[in-house]
C-alpha cells in the first residue's frame, strides 16, 4: 500500500510518497521519483509490472492548485536566472527561481534521515529520476555529488536553463578535478526527446522566443562531455519518436528495466 506524509525543511513543506514494491526489505534499493505529483502513479504502475524489489520514494509538493505548484517547481529545481533567459508561460506571474540548493538540502538533511528512521535504504544500489527541470536538478546533483545515490537518470533535462549555465558548471568542474571522471563509479543515464512539440497554441513571437531559448546543447551533449573526459558509466539515448512530454512513460520503463539496456551506438 502507498503511504504518504508531509515533511518540512527550512519552513517549506514537501509531499513524500512511499510504496514497497515486491519483496522489498529494509536496506534494499530505493528509486526516487521527482515531480511525484505528476509521475508517481505512472512510476508505481511500471515498477509493479517490472516487479524488482525496491522502495519507491516520490517527492512532490503540497500545493494542489496547478499554477501554484508550477511556480513553486520553478523555484525548487533551478538556480537563479533572469526572466530574459527563459520563456514565461501565458497567464503565469513571473516565477521566483534559485531554490535548488534548498531542495538538495531537503533531500540530504530531511528526507534521507527520515528514511533512515522509517525505511532504511541502500544508497549504493539506489537511483533517482527527474524529467525536464527535475532532470536538470538530477544532472546538477550528480555534478556536485549532492546525494548519497549511485544511479542518476535524467529524462530530457532542461540543460538550456539560464543560458546553459550547467554546461559552464560542468566545464569548470572538469577543469578543477580533471581526474575525477575516470575514478567515478556512479552511473548516469540521460535521455533526449527526438521530436519537438510545435506549441502551435502560442503566438509566433512567443514560440520563436521559446525555440531560441531552448536551442543549443542538450542532455546528450552533457553526457558526451563527461564521457570524453573519461567517465566510464555515462549512457545517452535519443528517443527519436518521442516529444518532451510523451517520453516520460518510455523513460520510466527504461529507468525500472533490468538489466540496464545499452544500444549499440550509445555511450559508453
Amino acid at each position: 500500500m502507498r503511504q504518504e506524509t508531509e515533511l518540512s525543511f527550512t519552513g517549506r513543506s514537501y509531499r513524500v510518497m512511499l510504496r514497497r514494491i515486491g519483496t522489498w526489505r529494509p536496506l534494499g534499493p530505493a528509486s526516487f521519483i521527482l515531480d511525484a505529483d505528476q509521475f508517481f502513479d505512472t512510476a508505481e504502475e511500471i515498477a509493479l509490472t517490472e516487479g524488482s524489489p525496491r522502495l519507491l520514494v516520490g517527492i512532490g509538493l503540497p500545493e494542489f492548485e496547478r499554477q501554484a505548484r508550477i511556480l513553486r517547481r520553478y523555484f525548487e529545481l533551478t538556480d537563479t536566472a533572469g526572466t530574459e533567459t527563459f520563456s514565461l508561460r501565458q497567464g503565469l506571474p513571473v516565477p521566483q527561481t534559485g531554490g535548488e540548493r534548498l531542495f538538495a538540502g531537503f533531500l540530504q538533511n530531511r528526507l534521507m534521515p527520515f528514511l533512515a528512521d522509517q525505511a532504511p535504504v541502500a544508497a549504493e544500489s539506489s537511483a533517482i529520476f527527474g524529467h525536464s527541470l527535475a532532470g536538470l536538478f538530477v544532472l546538477r546533483a550528480f555534478l556536485r555529488r549532492d546525494l548519497p545515490i549511485a544511479k542518476y537518470f535524467a529524462a530530457d533535462p532542461a540543460v538550456w536553463w539560464n543560458r546553459h549555465r550547467l554546461m559552464q558548471e560542468l566545464n569548470e568542474t572538469l577543469a578543477q578535478f580533471p581526474d575525477s571522471p575516470a575514478i567515478d563509479t556512479r552511473r548516469l543515464t540521460i535521455l533526449a526527446a527526438g521530436r519537438r512539440h510545435p506549441r502551435a497554441e502560442l503566438p509566433t513571437t512567443e514560440r520563436n522566443k521559446l525555440e531560441a531559448v531552448r536551442a543549443g546543447p542538450n542532455g546528450i551533449d552533457f553526457g558526451t562531455r563527461l564521457a570524453d573526459a573519461g567517465h566510464r558509466y555515462v549512457a545517452t539515448f535519443l528517443l527519436p519518436e518521442e516529444t518532451h512530454g510523451s517520453m516520460v512513460r518510455p523513460a520510466l520503463r527504461r529507468f525500472f528495466a533490468r538489466p540496464a539496456r545499452h544500444d549499440e551506438n550509445d555511450r559508453p
